[in-house]
């Protein structure tokens, strides 16, 4: 796996042995990026389900002013945190269920939340109404969530509503931003 952008393109980011994981492909790594340029710079980021961390080591190459990785599996996180070493990165990695530890976060702190939840999961549906309960999103930021094809978030009655969606193969990526709000940023 490599960074595929930013100040450290081409670096090699290691990941466990054994583990079965997914990282994000680097096509739709670069897709979500380059859809996302013009917000990431200077950004605070957070990657939910941060897996290898890739995601969110990629932010910080292109210039993200913070990281928060939030991952429940212990050895994954000892994996980031030894990738963050190797990289000459700082950021905050937190091993834990998604639910505790978004709800201990400051309100309105992210620009940009990514989550890639495993698949055959509900959790997508959670992430967003975990971050809207939280009010984790700062005005103009954007949530993006990693899934399958096929899955369909329901009609939400809450702020955070779907406004673009783009598929990868069997994968899909769905942006979501507060429904009042007006200043997201496209690339």
């Amino acid at each position: 796996m490599r960074i595929t952008g930013g100040e450290a393109r081409g670096r090699l980011v290691p990941g466990p042995d054994g583990l079965a994981v997914r990282p994000t492909a680097s096509k739709i790594r670069q897709a979500f990026f380059n859809i996302l340029q013009a917000k990431v710079g200077q950004c605070d980021f957070l990657d939910v389900f941060a897996g290898t961390g890739l995601m969110g080591l990629e932010a910080l190459s292109r210039g993200a002013h913070s990281l928060v990785s939030v991952e429940a599996d212990r050895r994954m996180v000892k994996s980031l945190e030894e990738s963050l070493k190797l990289l000459g990165f700082e950021a905050e990695v937190i091993a834990g269920d998604y639910r505790h530890i978004l709800s201990t976060l400051p309100p309105l702190k992210f620009d940009i939340i990514f989550a890639d939840p495993p698949y055959k999961t509900n959790y997508p549906v959670g992430v967003v109404e975990t971050v809207e309960h939280y009010e984790l999103l700062k005005e103009g930021g954007v949530l993006a969530i990693e899934h399958v094809r096929g899955y369909r978030f329901a009609d939400q009655e809450g702020a955070l509503q779907v406004y673009d969606r783009r598929q990868y193969g069997q994968t899909v990526l769905s942006f979501f931003r507060n429904q009042t709000d007006q200043t997201v940023i496209l690339g």
